[in-house]
């Protein structure tokens, strides 16, 4: 595989252009003062999103029973009214 080298102001002006590259597999080497310094590439295949499960942390979470009552001192407070 062939790997492209670009200067980083490139990959600025056209890092869509440099993505949909990596989405089809190739590999582009940015370079910043004529040195390596990150590649633009395609994702491992373990990388790759997984659909989130719902209700993953069900059971774990648990509200106060008072969880919507806020005490008179602190409405007061944010009100400012003394």
């Amino acid at each position: 595989m062939k790997i492209t080298a670009i200067p980083f102001t490139e990959a600025k002006s056209n890092l869509s252009k440099y993505g949909r590259m990596a989405e089809k597999g190739q590999t582009t080497l940015v370079l910043k003062h004529h040195r390596p310094s990150f590649r633009i590439a395609p994702a491992l295949s373990s990388e790759q999103s997984h659909p989130k499960t719902p209700g993953l942390a069900r059971g774990r979470i648990h509200l106060a029973s008072d969880f919507d009552a806020t005490p008179m001192e602190v409405i007061t407070a944010f009100e400012g009214v003394a």
